[in-house]
């Protein structure tokens, strides 16, 4: 596969992640910022590998992107075509949350697929890699505590509407007075999570450590790590797990309501733009046969 593939391809799925982490109420987007370093494209800068540990990474990456591009990238068109004909007739709430089942569930298999290749990655990590690892993922951790934790309810709540309102103004374009109305109306009613996305990152980090402890049993380890990497909702409380499902209905119904306001250009520019995507999916699928 050329670089060229591989570019196109992780900036078509960057974007359409970008819109399931808006559409699906920020339950799949919160799933890749705990897990985005273990991402191929991600890992090397999180661990610092010798040669032939970088072979065998470069290996199982162009393996990844090889089964990514051809199964994954042809079921994004289809799906991004189905959003575009909903957005033609108009989406209802039932449409949203189809939507959000299925990138939940896309999501899902990129990360089973992954998760052996992560398995492997580690079983041969040095202690020195792994303390390098850990304190990187804990630093994280610490800017994600001091950026998310000492807002308040009205800065969290106003960042989030920022946020939302330039992720569909990408897909849009500007949004007038009564649709970012629409948007902060919204706002007050969404409950910030950053306590509980940082408590559910301690607990994951704390099980990850505890589990590559355990490398010198192999299936132990294996089952261990590939549960681990496939349990997104690992450490979320009940009452986290409640606050997501809240946030996830209420965002459904703005976009709903949304929907109703969008212009004749607004709805043109969405469905023009999912296409495109999808027409640059089916394409890359076709690449390097």
């Amino acid at each position: 596969m050329s670089k060229k593939t591989s570019y196109k391809q992780w900036r078509g799925v960057v974007a359409v992640l970008v819109l399931v982490g808006a559409v699906s109420g920020c339950a799949v987007k919160l799933v890749y910022n705990q897990l985005d370093w273990l991402i191929p494209w991600y890992l090397s800068d999180y661990l610092d590998m010798n040669g032939e540990q970088d072979d065998f990474f470069d290996e199982r990456l162009q393996r990844y992107l090889a089964w990514h591009r051809k199964s994954q990238l042809p079921e994004y068109a289809v799906l991004l075509r189905g959003v575009a004909d909903d957005v033609n007739d108009g989406l209802n709430e039932q449409e949203i949350q189809r939507f959000q089942s299925e990138t939940e569930r896309l999501a899902g298999v990129l990360m089973q697929r992954l998760a052996p290749d992560v398995v492997a990655v580690f079983a041969d990590a040095s202690d020195e890699q792994l303390t390098q690892l850990y304190d990187a993922l804990d630093k994280d951790g610490e800017r994600y505590r001091k950026r998310y934790m000492k807002q308040s309810l009205q800065q969290q709540q106003e960042s989030q509407v920022e946020d939302v309102i330039d992720t569909i103004e990408r897909w849009t374009g500007s949004l007038n007075d009564e649709q970012e109305l629409l948007v902060s109306q919204w706002g007050t009613q969404y409950q910030p999570m950053g306590d509980g996305i940082y408590q559910a990152g301690l607990k994951w980090r704390a099980e990850f450590k505890q589990t590559l402890k355990e490398r010198a049993e192999p299936e132990q380890y294996s089952a261990r790590l590939t549960s681990l990497l496939t349990t997104p909702d690992f450490g979320w409380s009940d009452a986290f797990q409640t606050k997501m499902l809240e946030n996830k209905q209420s965002l459904s119904q703005l976009y709903s309501a949304l929907d109703k306001t969008f212009s004749k250009k607004q709805r043109k520019r969405i469905m023009n733009t999912l296409r495109d995507y999808a027409e640059d999916f089916e394409q890359l699928a076709k690449e390097d046969e």
